[in-house]
């Protein structure tokens, strides 16, 4: 989704320089798994810094996890960057709530360049695995 940052970025905390995506409030009560990504990054970054960025823990993942329940196998290029930006008010006001309305959540997918198949395919997706 457009928040000026790359999808990763939902994972940095805030610092002195930086709001990170992750306390807003699109985030905060609907995002899950932030310790468990955190404990996989601080294992990694103990073993070899600056290496393996979020986007790359999150990758091999879902790839992992899609492998776990019958689905396909893909590469999964690595040499990621973290990201040094976030979007925090991008975030607050670009992406979908889950209380919202069926043509404002249409709306938005479409700003991302997404297709209402995509809408209902991500929609099946975050209830039927992810809850």
């Amino acid at each position: 989704m457009k928040t000026g940052s790359n999808a990763s970025s939902v994972l940095l905390d805030d610092t002195y320089t930086l709001k990170g995506e992750k306390k807003a409030s699109i985030n905060h009560h609907a995002l899950k798994g932030f310790d468990i990504i955190d404990q996989i990054k601080n294992k990694l970054e103990s073993e070899c810094p600056g290496i393996v960025s979020y986007a790359e823990i999150l990758t091999v993942a879902t790839r992992d996890a899609t492998i776990l329940v019958g689905g396909p196998y893909w590469h999964v290029p690595l040499g990621r960057n973290d990201s040094k930006t976030a979007g925090y008010e991008l975030a607050t006001s670009n992406l979908p709530r889950a209380n919202e309305g069926l043509l404002s959540m249409i709306s938005k997918f479409m700003y991302q360049d997404l297709s209402v198949t995509d809408l209902v395919a991500l929609s099946d997706f975050i209830l039927n695995v992810l809850t």
